[in-house]
């Protein structure tokens, strides 16, 4: 393989093994193509608040041969052509031959990976095996062939011949190429005895071998101390390859268990082994997902090409439409049905919005007809917490003789009619839910309302099984099963009473293999094991409003009267959390959720199933989630503008997303630019900073989404100087004075205008120095510009790497254009109280306590407190008293602890650890951020 030292190993690869895969970007299982003319990527935001774009790629293929046109069915990558498949473009610095990553070629000792188990997480070593049931480990090791640390794989007496031992999959296969692979191994169990090769295999794109190739078998003799031996193989890839193994694999199956350890791995391209060497890192430029195949036929149609285009997974993100909280809540833990009971008025039928079945018929008692109407309105006898989060309608039944055991007219929703008879599996695994508003009597004594009730071939007159849905005559919700000898029995939930006219939700989870039952109501819930006897078994029918009994021609009892909505059915069982996840989207639409929990929250809801890294946002309440007929993209954008943070896809293809606290406690740049290489600069070739208007704004409006209410910042120096100029930002925060810092810091941040780095061109490939900097540059990291004018000061440009432009060509030529934003020039704090913890608890009756060093360790304590000054313990907790300091110990520069002398003993017991705190002004109760007049741009001290 022949290297240019001044320019990485670069590697641009397709996947067409894979799909769109949820976003995902796979880590194994790459074919490298080989781009002509030009390629480039870009991802980012143009600066400061304008919204994240979708990042996008482009190259051009040779395409003369056809291998590349979808249309080709005798082609290589024949009917794996397709729009939304993954690319990535890695680059390896400094450039070695070895292919591999430094994690794999040492066996460890490089890539900051722990001792252990084989972890094969986002960022996982991507070192397998197919012997080694624990997935291999990493293990010191003082003999290792270099370095201090080797893999390690058991090889079972079960294994059989021609499984790998270890290898990997990650290299991408540039089809024709002809690889070596080189292995050091060694068996170190001893009077064992295990034969080895090494060995290279590629797959097609459909998954099939098109290359097989192993090495000269090698006996390795077990013992504690046995010698290393190298391994190799070399083969060329077929022209059909889209995926490479390569590893040592076992030749025959050994006679008894054994471990195998590997060192000094390398894979490189050429037709024998050349001298083993560390691999240089391996950097992602981007992880896209191809769009477009346009293709070119030039030269008089003897020259083709194909120019794929490609976009990252905030592309995907933006073509899903969102659907209503509640409903995205129902489909995110696999459903089998819904009927959301909205159909339009005059509606015949209630349709499922799963799509799994049909319709289902609104049908009557053989005693006469009752209502199902649908259209109506949301409400309840309490309007503000009687009613859910949603703003469609709902079903309204009404039946007569409602919550009493006569045989009685009325209609209800037959899901027989669709082909629903109970739980698919009613002794499996399965979980119900519906949502109702009782608008009749409460049940007589020993009856019941029915809302949802599944029966078996049985009268009911004569027992059988049964699963229904009802409420009592206490008014509570009870779950009520029978198995078919008819022995019966339920679930109530006491706490809540449901005939009150206002809204409720039931839920019913159960897992078959342990009969555990869990009923949930309004998220009170409680948990049973249900009898064996009582497992409904045999249903044929399925009725919402009402008992309808089908071996008695539909005789209806236990009618229910009311308004119906969300009758949904998974065939899985719900654990505790995804039933209060149900709970809390329909009862408010998760209001109270933080930044990061919503950012998490859509992304399910989106199906995105790729890597994310999403930190703990400084929101910690959000209001409700409207989300109804909004792109996923949007919904994520809207939950950053919240938290005042950011999100990126990295090179990697991580979904990440960072609270305003980053780029807060930011405070120094990862690079500096300048021409003064002497101080540790890094050449730029071109700079181009503006001085722009583009978000200067005086007078800043934050509107909060729920309520519509604005929040004003105004800056009389800005409107003076540049004319009255808005800014607005709609936030989701659920604390008023959250949407009032936020007009307050958009004020401050933005009530001046501030010169940012429109362009910055960097030059590796002119510089190879720089291929390290420009491949390790993020979105969101901190860089300072310097400028130095012909007699002047020098200048210093802190900001935000905001945007990330690549072009490349087959000339050797690379250039990247960062775009950044002017950091903050202020630096923040908040204003705190004096805090500690206890060192040891206090009893009733203490006259002095120990504390824990505060915040200030440098001044004596005596020099913080003051006598006659007061101070809480227990702050938070039910034991919090106020008690008075009469005197300080002696403390000194670097203490740890100190004893506090009080006026009066204490009244109540306080457990080491308890918060010690200045008293806090009212509602108040976190004493490390307590003033709540404090605001950008402003300073308050009280003394």
């Amino acid at each position: 393989m022949v290297l240019n030292p001044n320019w990485p190993v670069l590697e641009t690869a397709w996947g067409p093994m894979w799909d769109a895969g949820g976003g995902l970007v796979p880590v194994d299982r790459w074919c490298e193509v080989v781009p002509i003319g030009s390629l480039a990527t870009g991802r980012g935001r143009q600066y400061a608040l304008d919204q994240v774009q979708a990042g996008t790629g482009s190259m051009t293929l040779p395409n003369t041969d056809g291998r590349y046109d979808p249309d080709n069915t005798t082609g290589p990558f024949a009917g794996r052509i397709r729009p939304f498949q993954p690319v990535r473009w890695r680059a390896q610095w400094p450039p070695t031959p070895n292919l591999l990553r430094g994690v794999q070629a040492t066996g460890g000792d490089s890539g900051g990976y722990p001792l252990g188990t084989l972890s094969q997480g986002t960022d996982g070593p991507r070192i397998l095996t197919g012997t080694d049931p624990a997935g291999g480990a990493l293990v010191a090791s003082g003999t290792a062939w270099q370095g201090s640390t080797v893999i390690a794989m058991a090889v079972p007496a079960s294994a059989a011949a021609g499984q790998w031992i270890c290898y990997t999959e990650q290299p991408a296969v540039r089809p024709g190429t002809t690889y070596t692979v080189q292995l050091r191994v060694r068996n170190v169990t001893p009077s064992t005895s295990v034969q080895v090769a090494a060995g290279i295999r590629t797959l097609t794109a459909t998954g099939t071998a098109a290359t097989t190739a192993a090495g000269s078998t090698v006996t390795l003799a077990g013992s504690a101390t046995a010698a290393w031996t190298q391994v190799t193989v070399t083969a060329t890839a077929a022209a059909t390859s889209a995926a490479l193994a390569v590893g040592v694999q076992l030749v025959t199956a050994p006679g008894a268990t054994a471990t195998v350890q590997i060192d000094g791995w390398q894979l490189e391209k050429g037709p024998a082994a050349t001298a083993w060497v560390q691999p240089g890192t391996w950097y992602w430029i981007t992880s896209q997902f191809t769009e477009r195949w346009p293709a070119a036929w030039l030269d008089g149609g003897t020259r083709g090409v194909v120019q794929p285009s490609s976009v990252d997974a905030f592309a995907l993100l933006s073509q899903r439409t969102l659907r209503d909280v509640l409903t995205e809540e129902i489909y995110s833990h696999g459903l089998r049905f819904l009927y959301a009971l909205g159909d339009p008025q005059g509606s015949g039928q209630v349709t499922d919005a799963s799509g799994t079945y049909g319709p289902a018929s609104i049908n009557s008692s053989k005693y006469g007809k009752g209502s199902v109407t649908f259209g109506t309105t949301i409400t309840a006898t309490d309007p503000v917490s009687g009613i859910f989060a949603g703003s469609g309608t709902v079903c309204t039944v009404s039946n007569s003789s409602p919550g009493t055991n006569l045989y009685a007219s009325a209609s209800f929703i037959d899901l027989t009619t669709a082909g629903i008879r109970g739980p698919a599996n009613s002794a499996g695994d399965w979980a119900r839910m519906i949502a109702f508003r009782y608008t009749g009597p409460r049940p007589t004594a020993g009856n019941f309302a029915s809302l949802w009730c599944s029966l078996d071939r049985n009268p009911v007159l004569y027992g059988g099984s049964a699963l229904e849905f009802m409420i009592d005559s206490n008014g509570h919700f009870a779950l009520i099963a029978s198995g078919p000898t008819g022995d019966r029995g339920g679930v109530t939930i006491n706490a809540v009473t449901v005939d009150d006219g206002n809204w409720h939700l039931a839920i019913a989870s159960y897992r078959g293999a342990t009969r555990a039952l869990t009923v949930n109501v309004d998220g009170t819930g409680t948990g049973s094991i249900l009898a064996a006897t009582r497992v409904p078994t045999g249903l044929v029918s399925d009725s919402i409003g009402a008992e309808a009994d089908p071996a008695r021609g539909n005789a209806t009892a236990w009618n229910f009267k009311g308004d119906l909505a969300y009758a949904a059915e998974w065939d899985s069982y719900l654990p505790d959390q995804a039933i209060f996840d149900l709970q809390d989207a329909w009862r408010d639409a998760c209001t109270g959720d933080s930044t990061d929990t919503r950012y998490k929250r859509i992304l399910t809801y989106a199906g995105y199933l790729g890597y994310y890294d999403v930190a703990a946002g400084a929101t910690t309440s959000m209001g409700p989630a409207q989300l109804d007929g909004i792109d996923a993209f949007s919904a994520l954008q809207a939950v950053v503008d919240t938290e005042g943070g950011a999100h990126w896809i990295t090179g990697a293809g991580t979904l990440t997303f960072r609270p305003r606290t980053a780029r807060y406690n930011q405070l120094t740049p990862a690079f500096t630019f300048g021409e003064r290489t002497d101080l540790g600069e890094w050449p730029y070739e071109d700079c181009q900073p503006d001085f722009d208007s583009t978000h200067l704004g005086g007078i800043v409006e934050v509107t909060q989404a729920t309520t519509g209410q604005i929040f004003t910042a105004i800056d009389d120096a800005s409107v003076q100087a540049y004319f009255p100029r808005s800014l607005a930002r709609t936030v989701n925060a659920s604390d008023p004075l959250e949407c009032q810092d936020a007009a307050n810091y958009l004020k401050s941040r933005f009530a001046q205008p501030s010169t940012r780095v429109a362009s910055l061109k960097l030059h590796p490939s002119a510089v190879p120095a720089l291929w390290p900097i420009c491949l390790q540059l993020e979105q969101g990291t901190r860089i300072r510009v310097m400028r130095r004018p012909l007699g002047a000061p020098p200048i210093s440009i802190d900001c935000f790497v905001e945007k990330l432009d690549w072009t490349m060509d087959d000339r050797g030529e690379a250039v990247l254009i960062v775009q950044a934003s002017r950091a903050d020039t202020l630096v923040y704090g908040r204003f705190a109280a004096w805090h500690t913890t206890l060192k040891v608890a206090a009893a009733v009756g203490a006259t002095t306590i120990t504390v824990n060093a505060s915040q200030d360790t440098v001044n004596p304590l005596a020099a913080q407190l003051a006598q006659g000054q007061s101070l809480v313990l227990g702050q938070g907790t039910a034991n919090a008293e106020t008690v008075t300091v009469q005197s300080v110990g002696t403390t000194t520069a670097g203490w740890t602890s100190a004893v506090i002398t009080l006026t009066a003993a204490t009244t109540k017991a306080h457990a080491a650890g308890d918060v010690v705190c200045e008293p806090l002004p009212a509602g108040v109760t976190d004493p490390t951020a307590y003033d709540a007049a404090s605001a950008f741009d402003a300073v308050a001290f009280t003394y």
